[in-house]
Parts: C-alpha cells; structure tokens; sequence
C-alpha cells in the first residue's frame, strides 16, 4: 500500500502537524499542481535542452511542447493514482469511505451497498427482495456513479487518508508483535 502515496503527503503531514486543518479538496488541489507542475517543467526543461542541442528550431518550441505533454501526463496520472486510492479504499475499508463521503460530503451510500457490515435488514420475503436492487458492494457503486461519485469517492479518500495510515500502522505492528512472541 505505501506505493501509491503522494509526493506531497509529507508536506500534508509537516503542515497538520502546525495544528492547521487541510480540507481533502485543498490538499487534493495542492497535489494536483505540485505533481502537474514537477512533470511539466521536468519534461519541459528536457526536451528544450534536448532541442537548444540537436534539433535546428531552438529550445522555445520544445520546451513548450514538452511541458503540456509534462503537464498532461501529470495530470493523468495523478488522476490515475487518486482514483486507485479510492478505489482501493472502497475495497478494503469501506465503512470508512462511506462514513466520510456521509460526513464530509453528505453523500449517503444507499442501503443495497455492501459496506463490509451486517446489513440492517436482511431481505427475508420475495416482494422485498423483488423490489430491491441487487446487493453491490461499495466499489462497483462509485465506478457505476460516473465522475461526480468517483470524484467524490477521491475527496473522501483523502478526507480520510489519515485514519487508514494509522489503521494500518495498527496492523503492521499487530504483525510485528506476533513476530516477536516467536521469538
């Protein structure tokens, strides 16, 4: 899992340390530019000095072409990793992400969702079970919900990012103890 981190997530945890309170959307936008921004002056500062030294049309000219094509890869792959983040949220802690698309966005997963809990009612007659939707679970929702729920799903990932690091720091040192009663 700690492959699909941000660059920008140490910065996120430098400025929350201070006591500030980043918003997912502001943090989401300030990853966006920092990663677009990386990309396209990488690129862009490649491929002018790759034109200023072998190409005869100068240095302006590839450079600009190189940093929108910098600036589109960026953006498509931080869309890419966003949307993997959340996805794999869904997945593995999905009443997390529903408990924070319901908070801080206000987006109520409805009950046919399987959200990794017991449902509240299961359907024990045929005229309910005909009239409810087939019980999905909480990743197929957001892909089926088009870009609003996804980018929604994105936001609430990153509105809860913090409490799955920790999750998982819970675990892995459940593992590291259970290692260490071996020995």
């Amino acid at each position: 899992m700690g492959d699909d981190h941000s660059r920008l997530d140490g910065l996120s945890s430098l400025i929350s340390f201070t006591g500030f309170n980043i918003p997912a959307r502001a943090r989401f936008i300030t990853q966006c530019v920092g990663s677009t921004l990386f990309s396209s002056m990488t690129l862009g500062l490649v491929a002018g000095q790759t034109g200023a030294t072998f190409l005869s049309c100068g240095p302006l000219v590839p450079f600009m072409a190189g940093s929108w094509l910098g600036y589109t890869w960026g953006c498509v792959g931080f869309w890419r990793q966003s949307k993997n983040k959340a996805i794999n949220y869904a997945r593995r802690y999905p009443r997390i992400l529903c408990h924070s698309l319901l908070a801080d966005f206000d987006i109520e997963v409805p009950a046919h969702v399987n959200t990794g809990g017991s449902l509240e009612e299961e359907m024990t007659d045929d005229s309910n079970a005909k009239s409810m939707p087939e019980n999905i679970s909480l990743e197929q929702w957001i892909l089926d919900g088009g870009v609003g729920r996804l980018s929604s799903a994105i936001l609430a990932a990153q509105s809860c990012h913090e409490d799955i690091i920790e999750l998982q720091k819970n675990e892995r040192q459940k593992l590291v103890d259970a290692y260490s009663e071996r020995d």
